[in-house]
């Protein structure tokens, strides 16, 4: 019996551990329900989001080409610009379009449309954007541009900043900044750093005109949400413009 008491004196140390964990577990979660939210230009995004993309954390927009991701991520920026603010898009795709964004309801006077190459470039503008300060969303496109698996760098030589940095640093100046980052991509990018992830699948587009081969234009595209990432269960459809 006597190596029975040294047991139990050491069970009551980690009991206490374990509720420490309990208890900031829930200070960790009320605190994530209570952060301030960014609104998502789109009611049923903004519900799925729990009222919006969390303020102070990278968001991500994913999804296969027409998916709907940049139009997501314009919503996103037309509402901002709507309320009289300014918002940053790093166009690393080189694929951002001003007469779209304008048809999206962005105020095209209100945002700061910066070029660069690969992801590094795209994480060093978003940085410098971000401690500018006074940009609420910045929206860093990174669909097509050159990636890997976590090890890979992304620089000629192996002597760029590894993935994992970049999340980090992205992260970082997210939080600083209080700012929502979205990043638009194929695949997962940001990883467990993401505060929210949205995974898109396209609908198809909405087109204007009478087809009957006169000129015809895009009025919009529907969206999904396809996973769980954002809400259990649920399955919503938004469509562009309305």
């Amino acid at each position: 019996m006597a190596a029975v008491a040294p047991l139990a004196d050491a069970a009551q140390p980690v009991a206490e551990v374990l509720q420490r964990l309990r208890e900031d577990t829930r200070r960790w979660a009320r605190r994530e329900l209570e952060r301030p939210r960014l609104d998502a230009g789109a009611p049923e995004l903004n519900r799925v989001l729990g009222g919006g993309w969390p303020v102070g954390k990278v968001g991500e927009l994913l999804g296969p080409d027409s998916s709907g991701r940049t139009t997501a991520a314009m919503a996103a920026v037309a509402a901002t610009t709507r309320r009289g603010e300014v918002a940053a898009w790093i166009d690393a795709a080189d694929a951002f379009d001003p007469p779209s964004a304008q048809t999206a309801g962005v105020d095209l006077q209100r945002l700061l449309w910066v070029r660069v190459r690969g992801v590094e470039g795209a994480v060093r503008a978003a940085e410098v954007v971000l401690e500018v300060g006074g940009f609420p969303v910045v929206v860093v496109d990174l669909v097509g541009v050159h990636g890997g698996q976590r090890r890979q760098r992304w620089h000629r030589g192996g002597r760029g900043a590894s993935v994992g940095s970049l999340r980090l640093r992205l992260a970082r100046a997210a939080e600083r900044a209080n700012a929502v980052v979205l990043v638009l991509s194929g695949h997962p990018w940001a990883g467990a750093l993401a505060g929210a992830v949205v995974p898109l699948a396209g609908r198809g587009g909405r087109w204007g005109g009478d087809g009957n081969g006169s000129l015809r234009w895009l009025e919009g595209v529907a969206l999904e949400v396809t996973t769980a990432e954002v809400e259990a269960g649920e399955r919503v459809g938004w469509r562009a413009g309305s």
